[in-house]
């Protein structure tokens, strides 16, 4: 949190005060972590749609926070009870469907991967999905999302040297286990 950033508990009583610009900026504070956990729970496909679910529903439920400067850690017990909700659901769908060819699914996909996505190192990024959750997840914040530790720590309920603890042994971790495929 930059020195002009307001603290998180006033832009959520603003927020409940009926000042959309408010949650506004808690969303962009918060919308990659929310992202990042959805993503863990329902796969990459549905995340973009469990998120915004999670931050509608955070957004309707808003006055019901009990302690507003724990916005984080509240939010993300409301996007991962969404998920989980939207992955039972989702089950329930997918036993009422055709099932596709899957060959076409792979090649649609892989025409519609981004060059970017494509050319990341493989290695790296299989490495850190089979990290313990506990490491995992602060280092994606960190790294590929750019989000700053207090945030992360807000968001995961944890102290920040918990979080700083976590990155650096996750990195540790990471380290390992590249090496140990190459």
């Amino acid at each position: 949190m930059t020195e002009t950033e307001s603290p998180d508990e006033l832009l959520v009583i603003a927020a409940i005060l009926g000042n959309l610009e408010a949650f506004e900026q808690l969303v962009v504070r918060y919308r990659p972590a929310v992202v990042r956990l959805a993503r863990t729970i329902v796969g990459v496909d549905d995340a973009e749609d469990v998120a915004q679910d999670a931050l509608l529903l955070a957004f309707k439920a808003l006055p019901t926070i009990e302690e507003p400067r724990k916005f984080g850690a509240w939010l993300s017990a409301v996007t991962r009870n969404r998920a989980l909700r939207f992955t039972k659901s989702e089950t329930r769908h997918l036993t009422r469907r055709v099932p596709l060819d899957e060959a076409l699914l792979d090649k649609i996909a892989a025409i519609a991967r981004p060059a970017a996505e494509k050319e990341r190192d493989q290695a790296m990024i299989e490495a850190m999905d089979n990290l313990p959750a506990d490491y995992a997840m602060p280092l994606k914040l960190h790294f590929f999302d750019e989000m700053p530790l207090k945030r992360i720590a807000a968001f995961m309920g944890v102290p920040l040297s918990t979080v700083k603890w976590r990155i650096h042994h996750g990195k540790k971790l990471l380290r390992a286990k590249v090496a140990a495929t190459n």
